[in-house]
């Protein structure tokens, strides 16, 4: 008998030992989930924010189709990923995407037929509204041969083609996974290494026949007779208004045969994802690993003298002058700055300003060799200091550059070569992307600049400064030209949008949720600018430049016409583009426009979800609630599965490892000590709790009801069980922390990442064991505090919701210790919360570390 009870008991031991693995494990793969559903969401916002410029600037449809089809299959992840997370909770989310969807292909599909392009165009098939798929180099030359400038003739392998190159290789999911922790962030950026292995699985792939085939019967024409190609990039991104990768693609001269050819091409692909290419895209905020290559083939212009013509001088863009740089022989010398280059200004009346240009010691050129690519010869003695070009070519030079830059619009950039024949041929257009910053639209170039940031909606305002620190700010807002100014980047903004001049944000992006709204609103608005809160003052009249991230002072002459300008308690409409074609303004409906922006309110639901950006937001907030749940049904069912906090401060916490979050050694054992645990969230927490002088005993007038009750009672005003033990969620860079506080219950969900815009807290705080009034009085005290710490704060009775977003690491962190304080410091609050005036008094409290409210009560106890 006693050997068979010994067999029983064991497999009941064991049976509760495989309760509690699996308990734990079905934990960690929710946690898992849910922070790939983090990094989805991520890639859903930067695609919102492309699919808004895109329709903004009207794009071909077949490039604006495949942006929406790569958000709808992102959303549907995304809802895939929250039901794991919650189960059936949200089962009509998806019908509500599928609707969604219907409606987005339909009017896509009124767009019309998106014009089917082959892998291979001749330039004189391209044109302005393929440039998606052609790049802006190739379309411009394309556009300035049509008009009967001379530009040189070639091809186009478009961005399909070169895509079908790296699809074939299957090497696309493979490049994106070795840069995926290289090369996508500015401390770490690409090491030698594995930029070379990147080179090497594209220069070493085979290209598809068919592919190969057609590229190479483009070439043939060119290649026969002695000609030679030059074969460059063309990238998406590249020379347009913003971003020029002025020299951080590759470029390969004098191509004289197919095997050099079919090389060239490959080695121009592989430098998409080169180190220069990746940190530029990172310093102008682009996607580091998106792949946007074509591939641009052009006649070889065998030069005699080359180099660069920019319309405006950029030392002096209002003179009227305009820059040519000029070297002997083929102009890579000129722009990649190997070699000494003549610098020449030249007036609008076509007459070389001879005094302030410069004649260059110019010791060697490079020229094309008769077997192909370049060589660098040195340069006769005699030669070195003569000019590069003579004033006549230079006045037709400037005559041409200035033609060009009257039918563009704008100031140009242009790479120009002239042969032995004399013949000038344009290379390369581009904007002028520097004159943007310099031109400030009718403001001095001496003006005091305030503040600077990070360009996210652009447009010109002045107003009046309003720091915003939650919802509460929203409701009264002055009826004069307002700019909001905020900590972070508040989503429940939006609704203020047409009501205000402008928005700045000390934190926040150009792809978050408020700037795709602002771009689509045409609300300037600039993220990034550090400190703005404090440097500028509530009331301050301001000038914001979104167009080139300044905030200015305004000048009194300014602030009078920004009054005058004001009718009704309205703003007067601001200078607008043209208004978006009606199936553009559909989509935008369909896609970026955000309904759901209260996401504390009724209107937060399934039924609102009106657009994908609706179902990003949705799913982001009750993934996070999710995570709150999870843990509480763990500890029903397997209490044993925790370790325990072994601190002399009276603040019990179980902890659950989810990967990463404790360092344990030794034999397993319930009890741990804080510093075991290395989740630098809960770190940060516990810095808080263990703080001096917080007053961790019982709260003045008995003992805490929760150690007198019963397990798992409902308290239907803290939505918590009572009895149920606090606990923390734990990884490396996570916490998920539920607290049962005597009376009231502290919900807390913070990530603490090396990437700022995965980072967040999000806290909630309910309930109490006094009369609602008093409770009351306690969430304003508890909101107050949050607000001073920059946390967009929502108060409704005696619940507060406060979160902050976007920041850095050991910003999250300085954040987390407070909140830490917060939790010993409210159990005092109820019997203090006697009268209004006891709000201010407590927040003042807490600000200057009189945890105890010793100074308070003494205050009360003189006046009485």
């Amino acid at each position: 008998m006693r050997r068979w009870l010994g067999q029983q008991f064991g497999r009941l031991r064991d049976a509760r030992q495989q309760r509690k693995q699996d308990s734990q494990h079905l934990l960690k793969a929710r946690y898992h989930v849910f922070r790939s559903l983090l990094t989805s969401n991520n890639r859903a916002v930067d695609c919102l924010s492309e699919i808004g410029i895109y329709l903004r600037l009207q794009g071909d449809p077949a490039g604006l189709a495949q942006l929406v089809h790569r958000l709808i299959e992102e959303t549907a992840q995304m809802i895939v990923l929250l039901e794991n997370l919650a189960g059936s909770r949200y089962r009509g989310l998806l019908a509500a995407h599928q609707t969604i969807t219907k409606l987005i292909q339909d009017t896509i599909a009124r767009f019309g037929s998106p014009e089917h392009l082959p892998h291979v165009m001749p330039l004189v098939q391209v044109h302005d509204g393929i440039k998606g798929q052609t790049g802006n180099k190739a379309a411009s030359l394309a556009e300035l041969r049509k008009s009967g400038l001379s530009a040189p003739d070639g091809f186009v392998i478009t961005l399909a083609g070169c895509r079908f190159f790296l699809d074939h290789a299957g090497l696309s999911l493979e490049l994106v996974h070795l840069l995926a922790t290289q090369g996508t962030d500015r401390e770490k950026p690409v090491s030698a290494a594995t930029a070379a292995q990147v080179k090497g699985l594209i220069t070493q792939a085979l290209i598809p026949p068919v592919l190969a085939e057609a590229i190479v019967g483009a070439a043939r024409p060119f290649l026969q007779d002695g000609k030679a190609l030059a074969v460059r990039s063309s990238s998406i991104s590249e020379d347009g208004r913003h971003h020029s990768f002025a020299g951080q693609f590759s470029s390969v001269l004098n191509v004289r045969n197919e095997a050099q050819f079919l090389k060239a091409f490959k080695e121009v692909v592989a430098s998409n994802f080169n180190p220069r290419s990746l940190a530029y895209r990172l310093n102008a905020g682009l996607d580091p690993l998106c792949f946007d290559m074509a591939v641009l083939c052009l006649e070889m212009v065998e030069a005699r003298a080359a180099g660069v013509l920019l319309t405006r001088s950029p030392q002096e863009p209002e003179s009227g002058q305009l820059l040519v740089s000029a070297v002997p022989g083929l102009g890579e010398a000129a722009v990649s700055g190997s070699a000494a280059a003549d610098i020449y200004l030249v007036g609008a009346d076509g007459k070389v300003d001879w005094p302030r240009s410069t004649i260059s010691d110019k010791e060697r050129l490079l020229v094309c060799e008769v077997a192909g690519g370049v060589a660098w010869h040195e340069l006769a003695p005699e030669a070195r200091h003569l000019p590069v070009l003579s004033e006549v070519e230079l006045q037709a030079l400037s005559g041409l550059g200035r033609e060009m830059e009257r039918r563009e619009g704008v100031p140009l950039d242009l790479e120009w070569a002239v042969d032995s024949k004399g013949t000038l041929f344009i290379l390369q257009m581009r904007p002028m992307t520097t004159m943007g910053i310099q031109a400030t639209d009718d403001l001095q170039q001496d003006f005091p600049v305030l503040t600077q940031g990070v360009i996210a909606s652009g447009g010109r305002a002045i107003g009046r400064v309003l720091v915003v620190k939650g919802r509460k700010d929203f409701e009264n807002i002055p009826r004069e030209p307002v700019v909001l100014v905020m900590q972070q980047s508040f989503v429940e903004a939006v609704i203020l949008l047409g009501q205000v001049a402008a928005v700045l944000v000390e934190l926040g992006s150009p792809a978050d949720h408020l700037a795709c709204v602002a771009r689509e609103q045409e609300t300037p608005m600039v993220c990034g600018l550090k400190d703005a809160s404090s440097l500028l003052r509530d009331g301050q009249w301001i000038i914001v430049d979104g167009s080139h991230g300044r905030v200015y002072e305004a000048t009194a002459e300014e602030i009078v016409a920004a009054q005058e300008a004001w009718q009704g308690g309205h703003l007067v409409a601001r200078p607008t583009r043209a208004p978006l074609p009606p199936l553009h303004r559909e989509l935008q409906g369909l896609v970026t426009a955000l309904h759901l922006t209260d996401a504390y309110g009724p209107t937060f639901s399934i039924v609102e979800c009106r657009s994908l950006h609706d179902i990003v937001r949705f799913v982001h907030e009750k993934a996070v609630l999710s995570m709150f749940h999870a843990g509480d049904e763990m500890l029903e069912k397997n209490l044993a599965a925790v370790h325990v906090i072994d601190s002399p401060v009276p603040f019990f916490v179980s902890v659950i490892d989810l990967g990463g979050g404790l360092s344990l050694a030794g034999p397993p054992r319930r009890r741990i000590l804080p510093e075991t645990v290395i989740s630098r969230p809960f770190q940060a927490l516990w810095r808080g709790i263990t703080t001096p002088g917080l007053h961790w005993g019982p709260p003045p007038g008995g003992a805490p009801m929760g150690s007198v009750m019963s397990s798992f009672l409902t308290d239907q005003k803290s939505e918590r069980p009572i009895g149920m033990p606090n606990y923390a969620l734990v990884s490396r860079d996570y916490c998920n922390m539920n607290a049962r506080m005597d009376f009231h219950f502290i919900m807390i969900d913070a990530v603490a990442s090396p990437e700022p815009r995965s980072n967040h807290i999000k806290f909630r705080f309910k309930g109490g064991g006094t009369t609602l009034e008093r409770r009351r009085r306690r969430a304003l005290c508890v909101g107050e505090i949050f607000e001073q710490y920059g946390f967009f704060v929502d108060v409704k009775e005696d619940l507060v919701n406060a979160s902050l977003q976007g920041a850095i690491r050991e910003a999250i962190e300085e954040k987390l210790v407070m909140v830490g304080r917060i939790l010993g410091f409210t159990r005092l609050l109820d019997a203090a919360m006697g009268e209004d005036a006891m709000i201010p008094a407590v927040v003042r409290a807490f600000m200057e570390g009189d945890y105890t409210l010793s100074r308070v009560v003494a205050g009360r106890e003189n006046q009485a």
